[in-house]
């Protein structure tokens, strides 16, 4: 057991079947932690997914819902709406502290399944002492390929915005290029990471699980587009500025869970080395 404290946030939206795998997870970091405290903020679904949080938060009194139904029409830009919502949960955080509360780790953790596998006691201890001991924040790797490149930022694997990358490239040489610019700056940078391998400093990541100490967060914010109205991963301002006051960022390749299936043209979900989910895709 890892012990001390932690505050479990996520943002949700239309993953009714992914949440409903992924609450179960989330329950066991009672194992690894003395006290814990759970925040989800949700929007405008149509699916059950309100229901859902609702119900679970009925049930516990560390279960804690913010709905911001209305989001989506003064914010219809997706990637603005998750900054709103991630930066929601950490005014609760702060406003925590303020109280008195207060937590060593913030745990952010996608809902919509691919945490349901993500590795459990006493494996999750062990993942995380087994990181570097200045680490300030750690993110995790994935059981087939590392998914998750928009929120990466890498001096040799990835060091731009991939998206950015693309539309430039396509702005070029045109629509037609398009899945020649994917493939170029988004599929060839999703490599296998073995769960062997040793911690990988980054600027930036996520892959759908990230936990921080909150000694590091002092300040830090969401941002999901830039000064051009341009769309950009709310995860790398927010690293960046967690980085800025010191912290260091590492990819911790034992810290699995599942990278997220993708349909093929004839609806198969698939999972290879060409086709691999495209997060946060904004074109």
């Amino acid at each position: 057991m890892l012990g001390r404290s932690a505050l479990v946030v996520g943002t949700a939206r239309n993953c009714a079947e992914g949440l409903r795998r992924t609450l179960p997870r989330l329950e066991g970091f009672q194992e690894s932690f003395d006290r814990l405290k759970y925040i989800v903020v949700t929007n405008d679904s149509d699916d059950d997914t309100a229901d859902i949080l609702w119900d679970w938060s009925s049930q516990s009194n560390n279960v804690a819902v913010v709905e911001l139904n209305g989001l989506v029409l003064s914010a219809p830009r997706r990637t603005v709406r998750l900054a709103i919502a991630r930066n929601v949960y950490l005014a609760e955080l702060r406003r925590d502290a303020k109280r008195g509360v207060g937590y060593e780790f913030l745990i952010v953790v996608d809902l919509d399944g691919l945490n349901a596998g993500l590795i459990d006691e006493p494996h999750f201890t062990q993942a995380i002492e087994s990181a570097p001991a200045n680490w300030g924040a750690l993110f995790a790797n994935q059981r087939d390929y590392y998914y998750d490149i928009w929120a990466l930022r890498h001096s040799d694997w990835s060091p731009d915005d991939c998206w950015q990358q693309v539309r430039k490239y396509e702005k070029k040489l045109f629509w037609r290029k398009r899945d020649t610019a994917i493939e170029k700056y988004v599929h060839a940078r999703q490599i296998k990471i073995g769960s062997l391998s040793p911690p990988i400093p980054v600027d930036s990541a996520f892959g759908g699980f990230g936990i921080y100490r909150t000694s590091y967060l002092r300040a830090a914010y969401h941002v999901g587009q830039d000064d051009k109205k341009q769309p950009v991963c709310e995860h790398v301002h927010f690293n960046g500025m967690v980085k800025a006051n010191g912290a260091n960022l590492f990819i911790l390749p034992s810290l699995l869970n599942d990278t997220p299936p993708r349909p093929n043209a004839q609806g198969i979900v698939t999972v290879s080395p060409n086709r691999i989910p495209l997060a946060g895709n904004p074109l």
